[in-house]
């Protein structure tokens, strides 16, 4: 929410306007091109996630910068039909689903072993047994290198940044939940189904 350039950029090349000065198609080869660094950086990743912060620090919501990461390859492959673009997608999928470091599925519901309490004052049974769970498919914000609460801070020091994660509702740096996150988990959960 905070940087939204590349929305804009993103709303620039698929959204039909009469805005001047307007060049639509160096907006989404300025995408394919992002698309193709993305790529590179996940050719590069044990896990296949194309997200590589700098010093291998992973930032609060890292698993948002992930699925913002594939929408972008997922407009590449919209621009440009090119295969390579739909699989980055699906290999990022597959990190967030369970191929990671933890073997945690950061999507709720998912797999054998899933993220269960995330932070959260309404899905919160882990702190009042009488409030549910989050519900099937809402995406934890992941392994976060900064330690900013309590919990991550007394069972996380010294961890490898990609296991910087706890699943504990007050973890609210590693594991909340946010619309923001979880809309873009729908939107690239839209593209993947159209495929």
């Amino acid at each position: 929410w905070a940087n939204v350039a590349a929305l804009g950029r993103l709303t620039l090349a698929t959204v039909p306007s009469t805005l001047p000065d307007r060049d639509r198609r160096a907006a989404r080869q300025s995408i394919v091109d992002a698309a193709d660094r993305y790529l590179d950086t996940q050719a590069g990743e044990p896990f296949g996630q194309p997200y590589a912060p700098p010093g291998g620090r992973y930032d609060w919501g890292s698993n948002h910068l992930i699925v913002q990461n594939a929408i972008v390859m997922a407009r590449a492959y919209d621009f440009t039909k090119e295969p390579r673009y739909r699989d980055g997608v699906l290999e990022s999928l597959d990190y967030l689903f369970g191929r990671n470091a933890l073997n945690i599925a950061y999507v709720t519901g998912y797999g054998t072993v899933y993220a269960k309490n995330q932070h959260s004052r309404w899905f919160a049974n882990q702190a009042d047994p009488s409030l549910p769970h989050p519900p099937k498919g809402s995406l934890a914000g992941g392994p976060n290198s900064s330690l900013v609460d309590t919990v991550a801070q007394r069972m996380l020091e010294g961890c490898a940044p990609q296991t910087c994660y706890v699943d504990d509702i007050e973890s609210f740096g590693t594991n909340e939940i946010t619309i923001n996150w979880n809309a873009a988990l729908a939107e690239l959960a839209a593209f993947v189904s159209e495929q």
